[in-house]
């Protein structure tokens, strides 16, 4: 099944549980891939214990309108994947037990592989700022 066959399923049943009270996080490509469109950082993304986050707003992503999402095209690598998600207690991808639409999805090893090197990337990145941070507040006391 490709990306675009899954997305459609939400698509066509107008579901948007996965916009709702987002936790998505964010690669630094994944913020400048969305910045070269038009948008001011601080607009969509906030840090959380070291993760860089989507903003929500009425209760769903910055740039979900309610009916539709803004940078759908350009959205972040981890919405492309959804509802294959990152369990982290038993250390896999599954599927999300939230989404309404997940029995219409399969895994699928091309987006097990991707998502395994989304959570590398994304930790990576957060231990290099927790450690730039950490430098910093050393060298201001």
């Amino acid at each position: 099944m490709g990306q675009v066959d899954m997305s459609k399923r939400c698509l066509d049943t107008k579901c948007i549980q996965c916009c709702r009270e987002t936790n998505m996080l964010l690669t630094y490509e994944d913020i400048e891939k969305i910045a070269k469109l038009g948008y001011d950082r601080a607009y969509f993304v906030e840090e959380r214990d070291g993760w860089l986050q989507l903003k929500n707003s009425q209760g769903r992503c910055v740039f979900h309108t309610g009916e539709t999402c803004r940078i759908y095209k350009d959205r972040p690598l981890g919405c492309t994947l959804y509802p294959v998600v990152y369990d982290n207690d038993n250390h896999c991808a599954i599927l999300d037990r939230e989404c309404p639409q997940k029995q219409k999805f399969s895994l699928g090893k091309n987006n097990v592989r991707k998502l395994g090197t989304l959570v590398s990337t994304l930790r990576r990145e957060r231990a290099q700022r927790i450690k730039i941070s950490t430098t910093n507040e050393k060298g201001t006391r």
